[in-house]
């Protein structure tokens, strides 16, 4: 008998990787450029400053983005210059004011955050001997109804390319009091989920 059975286990995140851009559009290519190359290297030094490590921050160059107006052809009209980057943050306390600094260094969009936990190991077998149970469980109830007897576990398979539900980012909200009070920011637990086939002896 063959059945599939999925298992879940949480685990708290230690890890947000933060992905943000400076952007600008303009006529002209060259003080576009300019304006982003000051204000990237200023949001990268606010990282630095709040203890961001070099290894934890990914800036790729500078992307010039011709725009054009295809109404009447294809008329070039302006640019659009975007430097996109990532941080990988350790401290998770510190998101809030992370996200603050960044903002106001220069950086004009945020596109939120991915919660990682950086060593999931102990949920993934959590997660594993959970859906071994459930195959066992589901594998009696088809046994029963079948009116044959379970016998031993005969194999045991994970099945890759299930991603089960999707993990959780990070949720920002304002603060109700004054204006200038840093970011909250809530992260929730992370779901791990892994999917198996498990085959049976019957009688």
């Amino acid at each position: 008998m063959s059945v599939s059975a999925f298992g879940e286990a949480t685990v708290a995140p230690d890890l947000a990787v933060l992905s943000f851009a400076v952007s600008a559009s303009g006529a002209e290519a060259a003080p576009l450029r300019a304006d982003v190359n000051t204000r990237s290297s200023a949001v990268l030094a606010s990282l630095r400053e709040r203890g961001v490590a070099e290894a934890d921050l990914d800036a790729p160059d500078i992307n010039v983005e011709p725009q054009y107006d295809y109404r009447r052809g294809r008329r070039l009209v302006g640019y659009r210059v975007v430097r996109r980057m990532t941080a990988r943050v350790r401290d998770l306390d510190r998101l809030g004011e992370l996200l603050d600094g960044i903002a106001a260094a220069g950086a004009n969009e945020v596109h939120g955050a991915r919660m990682a936990a950086s060593d999931p190991s102990a949920a993934e077998h959590a997660a594993l001997e959970s859906a071994v149970a459930r195959a066992r469980a589901k594998a009696e109830v088809l046994a029963r109804a079948a009116g044959v007897r379970l016998g031993a576990l005969a194999r045991v398979q994970e099945e890759a390319g299930w991603d089960g539900p999707p993990q959780p980012v990070l949720r920002m909200a304002a603060a109700e009091s004054a204006a200038d009070a840093p970011t909250e920011v809530v992260t929730g637990d992370l779901h791990v989920t892994r999917q198996i086939r498990a085959w049976f002896e019957i009688d």
